[in-house]
């Protein structure tokens, strides 16, 4: 709309009198920033009171039809005010209705998905009208501030006036001028002040229903998550329950068909397709058309590329050409549309959008599978590869088609009613019965071509396969029967997908090492022709990145596939953000895998440097051979050396601290370090191997240790009495260590006891067990065990054998003592201590 709000520029009052009112005069005639100043006639000079009046009295006049103006722009404000207004309750109670679904158990996923696109479409619009607001707030702020600032000086220039040395009854005559023209700015103040607070309120209103439609937005999205996830495995009561509602379900279909001919099905249609609107499907749109008018081109480019590849060398180059031409509008479509929902972007009608999308890839894949089929097997070496490929296309066709009538069906009548039920009911038993009757002519004409001495396909791979496609068929037709009517067509699909990208990825591979062979046979010939071989290693390289690049895009497939887009998504980053631990050295995949990639480089460069080298800038030169080779190798010591700083730079290996450290070990090994040095190979060797690392409790000359840090020269660790120790590297390979937590940190403790003899040796045992299990710290697996050691000279020894975790080494054993005592004395067990007879003999001697 446009702003009503009229404003003009102020202009500073000079010290003249006369000037003062003249400046005053013409503000008062500006009363808007597009009104037209009236011209002064030459004969109204400044100093004329007569002139003064005339020039405010046209002012008065401007600021009335200015005021007018202001009135009807408030009767249009008014008239957009009802229809925002009129579209946020509209949006409301679409909000709420969606926020109420949410609070439905059991809610389809198809009207989640509807409501969550109607939120998206009310977001667009939304979104519009708030920018439409904030550019309307900023003028309209602007104009009223401006409007104050005329105001201000206007009742400056009044209290001017009054004390001006003019006649009383010119003055008054101009008091009562101004008067009127202020009262005029202070009515358009009021009214713009009015329309300040309504256009706030309304703008706050839109902003807070923004804020609920995100919100609501964000539940919707994880309603939809779980409720998807929770429907894959969820069992209907009985195979047979779409029969129950039958008649509720007929009577949805009349209304749908009926409401397909009512106008406001398409009145809704068009408001959907107004709302939805906008920069983004129009650059879709033009995409799609301008893939349509290149149609022709690429597909010519295509088929000349064909016409080049002759011969066995190119047959999966060759296939994979032909089946991407014949397919380029369905592959640009179905790409265009896969970007629209990845971007999350709103269908003015989700239903027919989705459908768009499925009959898409559904084409797609009907010809990439017909066309891999015909193109692949050649029909002429054996009868059986024709019946294969005849049948199997055969079943494509069928099955496809009725794919197409159930996509159909189900995008109007809903995925579960009955009549999908039905389709898909048929679409499953039909793949099962062309499976069985295709193993079966498969068998009889097996046996005839035996017979005949001909070869066949391994049996192993045919039984594979058979069981195989029983298992995809049987298996989806038995989860229809039995209830699991989610999860049977996402079987089936999730299968489907797989076989396109197994297809694609034997073409891909087969096409690579086909480039590979022939890519070798040429560098063959050039070594045979003397010629130079500066392409080899540049091939290797590129070969092995398309290996490395088709082995990530198969992964990442199989987990789409198999898996939602956003717990792919996760995965995926999970994998390249995993980091672990060798040594004291931490790793990520990421790094590793840059840190691959610039090795391949470097053998690379490696490679081509050292025949260019050799065949361009020495051999040029008067130069030994033996000069040139010393060249050559310390060349590729020197640029693997960078690389090799570069690769640990990204693994985080600081490159100064290499350099610091290589630098003391080729100096201290001239100067007789070799004790330095010994340290240094042995640290390698303890971070390379790994006998002890940090957090080990290990026993070096008696002393129990835990190791704090491995340095390259030296490891630290620390006593259980919180003694620091440095010990070098050197000890721990060249003498007796004992880890104690060497990949298990559990350990076997012993306590033995005497008893007394004649005590209960089984009362014994059983108390031994008891306190054992009733002792937190040990463990229950091994479990603990009790052996009768020894019968003492003094007592009967007994030993309680148990496991426990390394922390609790010693705490352990002290609770089983204390244990031991108090159920020792509660049971009259006594505890033995050493006993000695004296036996005194004494004689009387004879008197």
């Amino acid at each position: 709309m446009s702003c009503y709000i009229r404003t003009s520029r102020a202009f500073p009052a000079w010290i003249s009198l006369f000037w003062r009112f003249w400046i005053l005069f013409l503000l008062f005639s500006l009363p808007s920033a597009n009104a037209q100043t009236s011209p002064v006639n030459p004969s109204d000079q400044p100093g004329s009171t007569e002139a003064i009046k005339t020039v405010l009295q046209k002012a008065l006049a401007s600021e009335q039809s200015a005021l007018e103006e202001m009135d009807n722009d408030l009767e249009r404000w008014k008239a957009l005010q009802q229809r925002v207004s009129e579209e946020i309750e509209a949006y409301g109670i679409q909000n709420t209705a969606h926020a109420n679904l949410l609070l439905v158990s059991q809610t389809r996923v198809e009207d989640l998905e509807t409501a969550l696109n109607n939120n998206r479409l009310m977001q667009k619009s939304l979104q519009g009208r708030i920018e439409e607001f904030e550019k309307i707030g900023t003028i309209a702020a602007d104009r009223m501030a401006r409007l104050a600032d005329r105001i201000a000086i206007a009742e400056k220039q009044k209290k001017e006036l009054q004390r001006e040395g003019l006649p009383d009854s010119e003055k008054l005559a101009l008091r009562e001028q101004v008067h009127l023209f202020l009262d005029l700015l202070i009515k358009k103040q009021k009214q713009s002040q009015h329309f300040l607070k309504t256009y706030e309120d309304l703008f706050n209103q839109l902003k807070q229903l923004m804020n609920d439609l995100k919100e609501t937005r964000n539940q919707l999205e994880d309603r939809l998550k779980s409720q998807v996830a929770a429907d894959l495995f969820k069992r209907a009561f009985g195979p047979f329950t779409q029969w129950q509602g039958w008649q509720a379900e007929w009577t949805a279909i009349r209304m749908r068909s009926k409401a397909l001919f009512s106008a406001d099905f398409w009145h809704l249609q068009w408001l959907n397709v107004q709302r939805g609107a906008g920069i983004t499907q129009v650059v879709f749109l033009a995409l799609f058309i301008t893939a349509v008018i290149l149609r022709k081109r690429i597909r010519d480019y295509l088929a000349d590329v064909d016409a080049r590849m002759e011969g066995p060398a190119y047959q999966m180059r060759r296939i994979a050409v032909i089946m991407l031409r014949r397919s380029f509008m369905l592959i640009c479509a179905a790409l265009l549309l896969w970007l629209y929902d990845a971007l999350k972007l709103p269908h003015a009608n989700y239903r027919l959008g989705r459908l768009l999308n499925q009959l898409v890839i559904t084409l797609l894949f009907w010809q990439w599978s017909v066309n891999y089929l015909r193109l692949r097997w050649d029909t002429t070496s054996s009868d059986l590869h024709a019946f294969a490929q005849q049948r199997l296309v055969n079943l494509v066709r069928r099955v496809g088609t009725l794919i197409v009538v159930y996509l159909l069906i189900a995008s109007w009548f809903g995925s579960e009613s009955l009549p999908v039920w039905m389709v898909r009911l048929a679409v499953e038993v039909t793949l099962l019965i062309s499976i069985a009757l295709f193993w079966r002519d498969w068998g009889q004409l097996a046996r005839q071509v035996v017979r005949h001495g001909e070869a066949t396909p391994a049996t192993a791979q045919v039984v594979s396969i058979r069981i195989w496609s029983y298992l995809v068929a049987g298996g989806a037709l038995l989860m229809e029967l039995t209830g699991y009517n989610v999860l049977a067509p996402h079987w089936l699909v999730s299968w489907v997908k797989t076989l396109m990208i197994a297809m694609w990825a034997s073409i891909s591979w087969l096409s690579i090492q086909e480039w590979h062979a022939s890519q070798k046979a040429a560098y063959s010939a050039e070594s045979r022709a003397g010629g130079p071989e500066r392409a080899g290693p540049l091939v290797w390289f590129m070969v092995q990145m398309a290996r490395l690049i088709w082995f990530s895009l198969i992964i990442a497939g199989g987990l789409l596939v198999w898996s939602s887009s956003d717990v792919m998504i996760n995965i995926l980053g999970k994998m390249v953000d995993l980091s672990f631990a060798v040594g004291s050295l931490r790793l990520s995949v990421k790094g590793l895998l840059l840190a691959v990639i610039i090795l391949l480089l470097t053998h690379v460069l490696t490679r081509i440097g050292r025949r260019l080298l050799s065949e361009k800038v020495l051999d040029t030169r008067d130069f030994e051979r033996g000069l040139k080779d010393s060249i050559i190798t310390i060349t590729t010591y020197v640029v693997w050396g960078l690389g090799l700083i570069l690769a640990l730079g990204v693994l985080g290996v600081d490159a100064t601290s290499l350099a610091v450290v290589f630098g003391a070990l080729s100096i201290g090994i001239g100067f007789g370090l070799q004790n330095i040095f010994n340290n240094f190979i042995s640290g390698l060797i303890l971070l390379f191997e790994r006998p002890i690392q940090v957090g080990d409790c290990v026993e070096v000359n008696g002393i129990w240790a835990e190791v704090k840090k491995i340095n390259v020269r030296s490891t630290i660790v620390q006593t259980f009495d919180n003694a620091t120790l440095i010990i070098p590297n050197s000890d721990f390979i060249s003498q007796q260590v004992t880890n104690w937590s060497f990949k298990d940190p559990r350990m076997r403790r012993n306590v033995d006891v005497g008893v007394a003899y004649g005590s209960d040796v089984e009362l014994v045992r059983q108390t031994l067990l008891e306190i054992a299990a009733a002792t937190r710290d040990i463990l229950n697996y091994p479990r603990p065990d009790v052996l009768f050691m020894d019968h003492g000279d003094s007592a009967l020894i007994f030993r309680l054998r148990f496991w426990t975790h390394l922390d609790n080494y010693y705490s352990t054993t002290t609770d089983v003592r204390f244990e031991l005592d108090r159920r020792f004395r509660e049971r009259n067990i006594e505890i033995a201590f050493p006993q000695r007879d004296i036996h005194i003999r004494s004689s009387v001697e004879e008197k």
